[in-house]
């Protein structure tokens, strides 16, 4: 017969060793369905992939399903040394299990900032419009994940002028409210906006 104590520590072991075990499973998954791109851990090291480690489970669950049903329409996107792809492809071959356990993951992680240049004083101006016009949505800077809008702060720079581009040209299906808003601003306010983003590191 076990004592109390022993049997508590045997509970407790195997309940971290089982834990650790599904942890490293997902781990394996986003791996190989999300690293190549978006990176082991969804930071990515590509600089037109976003980063998506962080974004709430409502975000990625609304971006996968969009995907899915062509609701937004990815970019075709070749990694080095890989194949060409795109994430309408890769969302309808994900099962509807592996799909949940990458968005778990993926949420679970810690979103980290691209480290790049930036102009200072374009950021200031940035900084003035979001506060303005973006805030209420994408709210502390662009940060906050649990607006379940999409993590604009600290994303690479040319993935977000190729986003700023494509809803410019209405390529791109995004809330009316900020359509209304987008369409209110000159290149020069584009332009501002993203070095604000990019210098939130």
């Amino acid at each position: 017969m076990f004592h109390p104590r022993q049997l508590l520590l045997i509970v407790t072991t195997t309940c971290l060793l089982s834990f650790s075990l599904a942890q490293a499973n997902e781990a394996s998954l986003v791996k190989e369905k999300c690293g190549t791109c978006h990176g082991d851990d969804g930071n990515s090291t590509h600089s037109k992939v976003p980063s998506i480690a962080g974004f709430s489970v409502d975000a990625l669950e609304d971006t996968l399903s969009m995907y899915k049903s062509d609701d937004r329409i990815s970019e075709k996107y070749t990694p080095d040394g890989g194949k060409e792809t795109n994430m309408n492809e890769i969302a309808k071959n994900l099962s509807e299990a592996d799909t949940k356990t990458i968005i778990t993951f993926l949420a679970s992680q810690k979103f980290k900032p691209v480290k790049q240049n930036f102009d200072a004083a374009l950021a200031k101006q940035g900084k003035k419009i979001h506060e303005k016009k973006c805030e209420k949505c994408h709210s502390d800077n662009g940060t906050n994940s649990e607006d379940d809008a999409a993590i604009l702060a600290g994303q690479h720079r040319s993935y977000l002028e190729m986003q700023f581009k494509l809803i410019a040209a209405d390529k791109r299906d995004i809330p009316r409210k900020m359509k209304k808003r987008f369409k209110k601003l000159n290149d020069n306010e584009h332009k501002a906006l993203i070095e604000f983003y990019i210098s939130q590191q």
